[in-house]
């Protein structure tokens, strides 16, 4: 199987959340946004363990069946969709978010998220968890 990767799912999983467990396993392939891993970092530089969490998640990005995903020509696109819809249902999500979740939708993944504000991109599917 393959997802694609929120911050939110990867901080809970390295605090130890037992749900998630079945979700970073070898045989799934883990596609993480390389604005999650913005969000990551921008986390870690404010934290007191910089570099135990940068070591931990290059460690995660170096593993066979994780793949960083960046921003494309197409991601941009079906960004644009995803805010003209939120847009007319006067619903909004954050800027990062309408990128992680265009990316997922790119790939045509499950998000692997546990935050709730994906719900209001449509078409979008979330991983049950």
């Amino acid at each position: 199987m393959s997802f694609t990767l929120d911050t939110s799912a990867y901080s809970a999983f390295n605090r130890g959340d037992e749900r998630l467990k079945v979700w970073f396993t070898s045989d799934n392939d883990i596609i993480i946004p390389t604005i999650v891993i913005g969000e990551l970092r921008s986390g870690f530089a404010v934290g007191n363990k910089l570099k135990e969490n940068e070591r931990l998640l290059q460690r995660f990005i170096d593993s066979p069946n994780v793949y960083v995903h960046t921003i494309t020509e197409k991601t941009t696109v079906i960004y644009s969709q995803i805010y003209l819809k939120l847009r007319e249902r006067g619903k909004s999500i954050g800027t990062n978010d309408m990128w992680i979740a265009a990316i997922a939708l790119e790939l045509d993944n499950e998000l692997l998220t546990l935050d709730k504000d994906f719900i209001n991109v449509p078409d979008l599917m979330i991983a049950k968890v």
